[in-house]
């Protein structure tokens, strides 16, 4: 469901591509049944990853990583990983490789460069954002440090292994049970660096999730095709009718249309030129992009979308933990409102 031709890509995305596609059918696929069931996203597939050369590709070589800086690998890596029904571990592999690794190459002073970068690019060591909350956060079973908002307008990089950290595993939901939420109670703790808080930590978030997004919303397109072709109705394949067609092919020219401006998007952030407010738009649609992907592709599989044994009913409760997850951390419409919405000039 990927359009056969797009710009951010080339062969090296391709060759990398295959080299994850492995990786999700021996180490994610036959795993996230247990994962859901146990709620957690185990550290082995993090350090699987981060051996394998993903999580590190626009990391600078002298702190462990690929030297490259392209952000289109990190796509390639969510949407395979999205494919494969492991949302919670596809966020994880975008708050820390997409968020948390480019906020500290950043920010940080040198010597919190070189004691987190190693260890966060081979996968050894977990850091993600979290929300201001600190409800419900990612991968917090399995983290080692979070990113940390305070009420000073700055962001704290607070490590997890102190006396005064409470992680308090959250009930299983329905959707992202492979994310090992958990609350988090820092107490009285020692922060190991403070940042003046920036838009690119915003900015970065916005992007991630709408990669996430539409990852979610292709995957849930493929289901809907795989599903009307082998599903008959009267005697004939449900892919017949026009009607199933025709909202088909409708979904499939908004998907196409929003990938081509997120993935502009990730090309932007790879330069070093996305602003607030693209990243900000791209969140916002490719959010409702994806929520109308799996509405059609459930309501296509009919009663049978409902039932826990098909992938559907993963995705559209999925698609909707992505939505929920990403409105904790950000609001672009407040962005949008703040940046360009309400200056004429900015509209042309």
């Amino acid at each position: 469901m990927i359009p056969k031709r797009r710009g951010i890509f080339d062969g090296d995305h391709a060759a990398f591509r295959d080299s994850v596609r492995r990786f999700i059918a021996t180490e994610v696929a036959p795993n996230v049944d247990a994962w859901r069931d146990a709620n957690e996203t185990p550290r082995s597939v993090v350090a699987a990853a981060g051996e394998a050369g993903f999580l590190g590709t626009a990391v600078p070589e002298e702190f462990g990583g690929g030297g490259v800086e392209d952000f289109g690998f990190l796509a390639v890596l969510i949407e395979e990983t999205i494919a494969a029904g492991a949302t919670g571990l596809a966020v994880l592999w975008a708050l820390q490789a997409g968020v948390a690794i480019p906020f500290l190459l950043d920010q940080a002073a040198a010597a919190d460069k070189q004691r987190w970068l190693p260890g966060l690019s081979s996968g050894r060591l977990v850091a993600i954002p979290a929300p201001a909350t600190l409800s419900g956060v990612i991968a917090a079973r399995v983290a080692d440090a979070l990113l940390v908002p305070t009420d000073h307008g700055r962001v704290a990089l607070v490590a997890l292994d102190q006396p005064g950290v409470t992680i308090t595993p959250t009930k299983p939901y329905l959707a992202g049970r492979d994310a090992g939420m958990a609350d988090v109670t820092l107490g009285d703790t020692v922060t190991d660096a403070d940042f003046a808080s920036t838009g690119a930590l915003h900015r970065d978030l916005d992007l991630w999730f709408a990669v996430l997004a539409l990852a979610s919303a292709r995957t849930a397109l493929a289901l809907a095709v795989e599903y009307v072709h082998a599903r008959k109705v009267f005697g004939r394949p449900l892919a017949e009718f026009e009607n199933t067609r025709f909202r088909l092919a409708e979904l499939w020219a908004e998907i196409a249309g929003q990938t081509a401006f997120v993935d502009s998007c990730v090309h932007a952030r790879s330069v070093g030129a996305l602003d607030l407010a693209d990243a900000a738009a791209a969140c916002l649609n490719a959010g409702r992009v994806c929520e109308r992907a799996v509405d059609q592709s459930l309501q296509l599989h009919g009663g049978y979308g409902y039932m826990r044994e098909y992938p559907i009913s993963h995705a559209f409760a999925d698609a909707r933990f992505l939505q929920v997850l990403a409105s904790a951390y950000s609001n672009p419409r407040e962005t949008l409102a703040s940046s360009v919405a309400l200056n004429s000039m900015s509209l042309l």
